[in-house]
């Protein structure tokens, strides 16, 4: 290929990533060329197409799936994270993300494949997830697969025909668990349903939401309000509106801190000189939710709330790390608990200053009713207990008695000192050895080594100060403790492999397919669509991205007649051939 074709080429193959990193569509390709050549950048003539930039898709997609799967195949254990929904073409897809430990680059998470739903049962979506691991050349994907997470539907963690108990029949040790991040939601949304005063303060942000959500009028009256009293206001959200936390606190939060503004704006709505005077059911909503806002007890559980949630939300967040490894959900779980623990036995940061603020019945100047100089004491106790008891149900297989936990066995900052040292763990790590008997036996060990080996590390590891993800990486990156270590590091690389215990990742990757495929793009191929989602999820930065080895590739492949002086290195004509070509020319 000419010099100056090949960079010609390179700049038309970044043009056209820049097109699937910002989701536009393959149209704006020939004008983007246009404008980069009209701004001096050395570009073809030709291939000035949408279908020749889907086309150099194909082989950005090719190079850059190449490099994922070069170390995916060298990984010994593999775990799944799937989740399904519809798309703007009314088709119903299953996503699905993988993890693995890499010997060079650690833990490795990545978006791997979407695939359209044939049937929407288990064995639909195990045929989807079969289908895409086998697009990539690993048809026996099955042996390697030691985790799965997926949300709470029946069809994926039913005890009899779900993908989990399919899976199960041919993978003995498989883990399935259930995101832990949606259990948590559904722990907050199990202890509202069993307090009344829960659910009271829900209906209060549900009719905040819909007051200033639509009613373009109320939004305008609320923030020409707040900008004459001179606070913030933010329009409240739907506590009802995803099935994270954050949502719920995010609108408990917006009302504790512009609470002046929305009584400011309700006094303003039952006043008799506002004219025109609202509908007489407006009034009555009016008046019904100024009597719980200026009730000082209703006041106090507000920011009560707002420091529970606070310790959820994190807890929420923490469950949505792309990093996050199954023994580090129980370790949040066990400080949120001991976290609510304590605020039912003092009030929290929010709770303690609106007490000071509001010393003298009025709070943030508005005079409260049925003022008391009681903490919620018995209020509080009830609901942190009530979240405890729900959360802790719903999350009871990350519980000290369950598998994941008995990793814990492999953490030298949990292991005790004195004599208590020498049989800590012993029984976390034998029960582990019975669960994954199967692997070890393939990989030519036996739990009696196992447990030897685990004496040793013990000695060596005891004294070390970085955590367990570092200390079991250095364990598997060093080719000496590899070997001195052969049957304890299966099990250190099945905990790094293990996913991530939620799906946080699969709901972030079908908000990327709603951007790839709109309305404007619902007739988007499966495969296409898969291609533009691996680049926009799991493609390099725009700065790093490097097209040299894409348009190599793409000149190797592909009629040669689409290629201004291509000549196959495989048909190339000998020195003889040539010169019988010159003398018949002549």
């Amino acid at each position: 290929m000419d010099v100056g074709f090949e960079i010609q080429m390179e700049n038309m193959f970044h043009t056209a990533y820049f097109v699937v990193k910002k989701d536009k569509s393959f149209s704006d390709f020939p004008d983007l060329v246009e404008l980069n050549r009209r701004t001096g950048s050395n570009m073809p003539k030709s291939y000035l197409s949408d279908k020749a930039c889907a086309r150099f898709i194909v082989d950005i997609y090719d190079g850059e799936m190449e490099k994922l799967l070069a170390n995916l195949k060298k990984a010994r254990f593999i775990s799944i994270m799937i989740d399904g929904a519809t798309d703007v073409g009314n088709l119903e897809n299953e996503i699905i993300y993988i993890k693995f430990f890499d010997k060079e680059k650690g833990v490795v998470q990545s978006f791997f494949g979407i695939e359209d739903v044939k049937h929407a049962n288990a064995d639909g979506i195990i045929a989807a997830v079969d289908s895409v691991f086998q697009q990539a050349g690993m048809e026996n994907w099955r042996d390697c697969v030691v985790f799965l997470c997926a949300d709470g539907a029946a069809v994926n963690m039913g005890r009899k025909n779900a993908v989990a108990a399919k899976l199960k029949e041919n993978i003995e040790h498989l883990l399935a668990i259930h995101c832990v991040a949606h259990r948590l939601e559904l722990g907050m949304v199990d202890s509202i349903k069993d307090d009344a005063q829960l659910k009271k303060l829900q209906e209060v942000l549900q009719f905040l939401y819909q007051q200033y959500h639509y009613s373009p009028k109320a939004l305008r009256e609320l923030r020409m309000l707040a900008q004459a009293l001179e606070e913030k206001v933010l329009k409240p959200t739907n506590p009802r509106g995803a099935r994270w936390l954050p949502y719920i606190h995010k609108a408990t939060k917006i009302l504790c801190t512009s609470y002046a503004v929305f009584v400011a704006h309700f006094e303003d709505q039952i006043s008799p000189e506002r004219t025109p005077q609202p509908s007489a059911a407006v009034l009555g909503r009016a008046k019904n939710i100024l009597k719980y806002l200026k009730c000082h007890k209703n006041v106090q559980f507000m920011h009560f709330m707002c420091d529970t949630l606070d310790l959820l939300k994190t807890m929420s967040l923490q469950f949505q790390q792309n990093d996050l490894i199954p023994g580090e959900a129980v370790e949040y779980l066990e400080v949120c608990v001991s976290g609510l623990t304590e605020l039912s036995l003092q009030p929290g940061e929010q709770h303690a200053k609106m007490l000071t603020d509001a010393e003298a019945g009025v709070f943030k100047g508005v005079e409260l009713s049925n003022v008391s100089e009681g903490t919620l004491d018995s209020e509080r106790k009830r609901i942190t207990n009530t979240l405890i008891t729900h959360i802790e149900s719903r999350l009871g297989d990350l519980s000290t008695q369950s598998l994941v936990a008995k990793f814990h066995a492999l953490d030298h900052h949990n292991w005790p000192s004195g004599e208590d040292f020498i049989l800590h763990g012993q029984l976390d790590v034998e029960a582990l050895c019975r669960h994954y008997q199967a692997i070890l036996q393939r990989e030519w060990t036996s739990s009696s080594e196992v447990m030897a080996e685990y004496r040793l590390c013990k000695v060596w590891a005891k004294n070390r100060k970085g955590p367990l993800r570092e200390t079991l990486q250095e364990i598997l990156q060093r080719d000496d403790l590899m070997k001195k270590y052969k049957g304890l590091s299966i099990l250190a690389q099945i905990y790094l492999s293990a996913s991530r215990p939620a799906t946080a990742a699969c709901e972030r990757g079908f908000s990327c397919m709603k951007r790839v495929k709109n309305d404007w793009r619902s007739s988007l191929a499966t495969s296409q669509l898969n291609r533009l989602m691996f680049l926009s999820i799991e493609g390099p930065s725009l700065e790093t991205f490097d097209a040299k080895r894409a348009v190599l590739r793409w000149w190797g492949s592909g009629p040669r007649s689409r290629k201004p002086g291509f000549t196959s290195r495989v048909n190339q004509p000998t020195e003889d051939e040539m010169e019988e070509e010159l003398i018949e020319l002549e």
